[in-house]
C-alpha cells in the first residue's frame, strides 16, 4: 500500500508557507508517514522510503515553525502587557501597573506578615515650568525625578508615574524606621536636585506623604491616607512660603 502513496513535493513550500500553509504542510507530512507505516512500513521502495524521510523533515520544520511563531505571539503579549502597564514618557509603572502591584505586595505582605512604606510624590511649582521653559523641559524634569526615584530604591521596591505630576514608590519588605529613613533621603534629593534644560538650572520642588502598611491593610485606603499626608506637607510649604515673603 505505502509503495503506491506518494508524498507532495509540494509540501515543504507549504511548510514555509505562514500559519495556514504551515499547519496543511505538518498535517500532509503526518498523514503521508502514518499511511506509509500501516502494518509496520514492510515491502516500502527505497523510492517511498526517501519521501518518508521527506515527509518527517517537513513536518519537524514546520512544528519548529510553529513552535516559533507561538513564542513570538508569546513575546508580543508579553510586549503588549509591559506597555499597558508602563508610562510611556517616564519608563515607571503607570497607574494601571501601579494599582496591579500594589495589590500584589498588599497580598504578599498579609501573606508573610511583611511591611512596608508608601510614599506619594506631588511635584511643586510644575505648571510654572512648562509655562516658562515649555513643555518638553517639564517632561524632561519628570524623567529625572523618576531618575532620583529609581536610583534611591531597591530593585524589588517600585516607582510609578501615577499621573500629570504626581509619583508613587513602594518600600517593600522594610520597616517603618528604615523606610522613613529612605524616604526622607528621596524627600532631600528631590528638592535640591537641578535638572539643567538649555544651559538653564531648573530645581525641583516637590511635597511627599508618607504611609507604612502591612497585613491586612487595603490599597485604596493607605493611598488616601498617604495622599492627605501629601496634601499637608503641601500646606505647611505654602505656609513657610508665605512667611518667608
Amino acid at each position: 500500500m505505502g509503495n503506491l502513496l506518494s508524498f507532495p513535493m509540494n509540501a515543504w513550500d507549504i511548510a514555509r508557507d505562514k500559519e495556514i500553509g504551515a499547519n496543511e504542510g505538518l498535517l500532509s507530512a503526518l498523514t503521508f508517514l502514518r499511511d506509509c507505516l500501516e502494518g509496520g512500513g514492510r515491502n516500502l521502495s527505497e523510492d517511498t522510503i526517501q519521501r518518508c524521510v521527506d515527509a518527517t523533515e517537513t513536518a519537524m520544520n514546520a512544528a519548529m515553525g510553529t513552535e516559533r511563531k507561538l513564542l513570538r505571539q508569546s513575546l508580543r503579549l508579553d510586549e503588549m502587557e509591559r506597555l499597558a502597564r508602563t508610562d510611556e514618557l517616564t519608563g515607571a509603572y503607570n497607574r494601571r501597573g501601579f494599582d496591579q502591584e500594589f495589590k500584589r505586595v498588599l497580598a504578599a505582605a498579609n501573606r508573610y506578615r511583611e511591611k512596608g512604606v508608601l510614599i506619594y510624590v506631588d511635584l511643586d511649582g510644575f505648571k510654572p515650568i512648562n509655562d516658562t521653559y515649555g513643555h518638553a523641559a517639564g517632561d524632561h524634569v519628570l524623567c529625572e525625578v523618576v531618575r532620583v526615584l529609581d536610583e534611591n530604591t531597591r530593585e524589588h521596591d517600585l516607582v510609578a508615574r501615577l499621573g500629570g505630576d504626581e509619583f508613587a514608590v513602594l518600600l517593600t519588605r522594610t520597616s517603618w524606621a528604615d523606610g522613613l529613613e529612605r524616604a526622607e533621603i528621596i524627600k532631600h534629593l528631590l528638592n535640591t536636585t537641578r535638572v539643567t534644560w538649555h544651559d538653564k538650572n531648573i530645581t525641583m520642588r516637590a511635597s511627599l506623604g508618607f504611609q507604612r502598611f502591612g497585613p491586612d491593610d487595603c490599597d485604596q485606603k493607605l493611598l488616601k491616607k498617604a495622599d492627605d499626608a501629601m496634601y499637608q506637607a503641601k500646606r505647611l510649604r505654602a505656609g513657610d512660603n508665605r512667611a518667608d515673603i
